[in-house]
Order: C-alpha cells, then structure tokens, then sequence
C-alpha cells in the first residue's frame, strides 16, 4: 500500500513540475527548455565538416561548418549562409566588396546570329573572403553564368562564362547584382 501511495504522490509531482532545464541557472526562463547561467563559459555547438554531414536535418537545427568556418542553421527546408562571421585578420567579413562596374568587360564582341562563348569580367574591391551564390542572368540570347565561389581578400575579379547566340546586332547589356552590388555591362 505504502508503495502505490508514493508512486501516486511521485506521479502528482511529475505532472505538475516543469521541463525546464538550467545549467548554473536555479531558475531557468519558463519558455526555455534549457538556459545556460554561467558568465565565463559558452555553448559550444557541433562542428561537423560541412552540412551534408548532417543526416535529415530538420528546421531549427545550428551547427558549425568547419569548410567554411562558420555557424549556420537549418531553416525553411534548407541550410543558411554563414551567420555573424568575424574577424580574419583585421578585416570584418561583413565589411561591404564593391564591384567597379565601370571596369567591367565582356570578351570577345558578340556577333548577331553566331555562337558565342566569351567571358564577362567584373573586377571588385573590398574582397572579404565570403562567399557568392552561383547565378545566371540572360540578355538578348546570351547567358552568362557565375559560378558559385568566394571573394579574394582585397581586390580581385568575378569571371562569367557567356554562351549562346546574340539575337541582334549591336551592344548587348547584362545586369547583375552580386553582394548586394547591381551592374549593368554592356558589350562593346
């Protein structure tokens, strides 16, 4: 008898305690399932050598990516960019790269109605050593594709690969917009 009552006291308490778990904290924020409490030590997240490491990864997930050196998260279906990357040297990774469009060029000169493969080149500044999504922008039959990379530190040059056949004669503008820099080149 004596052990049906402690179970059903143990059972009473159970219901009524919470999942709140502190670490160094005695009473851990109520919406948090666990909260750390100490002023000199940190979270140290997962570092796995790079997102497809990660086995059916779910929204919500953090890690460290040791290819890229950074902290990413799992979000709406797929994994973000670097979040917050610091210092390298003494350059910020977030500082601003500036493309000089006005330097930019597109080789050789495309002619209407023949195949062409030519490159486009968009020299820029202020190189931080992120990374750049790949992207294609299409103008007048003509695709020029970047591949996905990383910026040099200081200085350096984007390279698209132009391919197609220019539907008309004359300068052939493309607009582009890399690091939240837009550029319009126009062949000449």
């Amino acid at each position: 008898m004596r052990k049906n009552v402690f179970l059903l006291v143990t059972c009473g308490f159970s219901v009524l305690s919470f999942a709140q778990v502190g670490i160094k904290k005695d009473n851990p924020y109520a919406s948090a399932d666990l909260e750390l409490g100490s002023n000199n030590k940190t979270l140290l997240l997962n570092r796995v050598p790079n997102t497809s490491a990660v086995a059916n990864p779910v929204n919500g997930m953090m890690i460290y990516d040791l290819s890229e050196e950074c902290v990413k998260a799992y979000q709406a279906g797929k994994w973000s960019k670097c979040l917050g990357k610091g210092l390298i040297g003494k350059k910020a990774l977030n500082s601003p790269v500036s493309l000089s469009c006005a330097s930019a060029t597109i080789s050789p000169s495309p002619i209407a109605g023949q195949a062409f493969n030519g490159r486009l080149t968009i020299p820029y500044t202020g190189g931080n050593g992120g990374t750049y999504e790949a992207q294609s922008v299409q103008a007048n039959g003509l695709s020029a594709a970047l591949p996905a990379g990383r910026f040099a530190m200081g200085n350096g040059s984007l390279q698209y690969n132009i391919t197609g056949i220019p539907d008309r004669a004359g300068n052939i503008t493309f607009n582009v917009t890399v690091a939240g820099n837009s550029c319009s080149v126009t062949s000449k």
